[in-house]
């Protein structure tokens, strides 16, 4: 019977959601060298709705956007990975290459042990089930006695509001400068259109535009652009979708409460 070869897995995440994993390193790759997402799509067998989702996690995770897309034009929109983008995958392979040494040595060093390394490594692979997963730095906390407010800043231009407890605010350590993850479900995402934001009890209202929608027979997932590099993801009816005009392109505002704002630090 052949020994099965132990293989080192390399994750790297913020806030127990897996951020860049080997399959995001070879889609960014792909985007390198073809220059589109449906292309780079194509190379790694995905669709194109499962690339823009990895690409997106990535965006929304990292400091500044690893790849920047453009739609339109007579030839159609084409995809850049930025130098932080080409500095990851370098980065990427350079632990990846320190991994499969550490493998190796446990390999050799578990001789006659019943140990198994990669129940370790595959712990790296934890994940949210929240589709919006953004990094942001803490501005203020106002507290309370029984809850806080969290002012988050998203980009130069966009903050978020977040209301938690003062035991996780303690607990976690939220505090101003610090980095943390804000989680929001898609479906708690509401929009609405117009110049000026929607007068609903909704802290957040964040103007943006439609960058994708996948339509399905009863819901539809849509993407907005809120700049930075950011987007946010609400997944609404069809029919409200539909009154409301959202295409690729329209402008909209992403609207959710600062208690729907779930908040991570790794």
């Amino acid at each position: 019977m052949a020994e099965s070869k132990v293989e080192a897995i390399l994750a790297l995440r913020r806030g127990g959601r897996s951020v860049v994993g080997h399959d995001r390193i070879a889609l960014l790759e792909a985007v390198a060298e073809n220059g589109s997402i449906t292309k780079a799509a194509q190379a790694v067998g995905l669709s194109y709705k499962a690339a823009w989702d990895a690409l997106n996690a990535v965006n929304n995770l990292l400091p500044r956007p690893a790849v920047t897309a453009q739609t339109g034009g007579r030839r159609g929109g084409g995809a850049t990975v930025t130098e932080d983008g080409r500095a990851l995958i370098a980065a990427f392979h350079l632990l990846e290459d320190k991994l499969a040494l550490a493998a190796a040595v446990v390999a050799g060093a578990a001789d006659g042990v019943p140990f198994d390394p990669l129940a370790l490594l595959w712990s790296l692979g934890m994940k949210t089930t929240a589709r919006n997963a953004l990094r942001c730095t803490v501005i203020e906390v106002r507290r309370g006695a029984v809850n806080s407010e969290v002012i988050l800043r998203l980009t130069d231009s966009v903050t978020l509001d977040a209301v938690v407890t003062e035991e996780s605010v303690r607990d976690l350590d939220i505090r101003p400068g610090r980095e943390v993850t804000a989680l929001i479900k898609a479906p708690f995402v509401m929009l609405g259109t117009g110049e000026t934001a929607p007068a609903v009890s909704a802290r957040n209202r964040i103007p943006g535009t439609v960058a994708h929608r996948e339509d399905g027979p009863v819901s539809c997932e849509l993407t907005l652009d809120i700049g930075g590099g950011k987007t946010i993801t609400a997944v609404v009816t069809r029919d409200g979708a539909d009154d409301l005009g959202l295409a690729v392109g329209a402008r909209a505002w992403a609207l959710f409460k600062a208690s729907h704002v779930i908040l991570a630090v790794g």
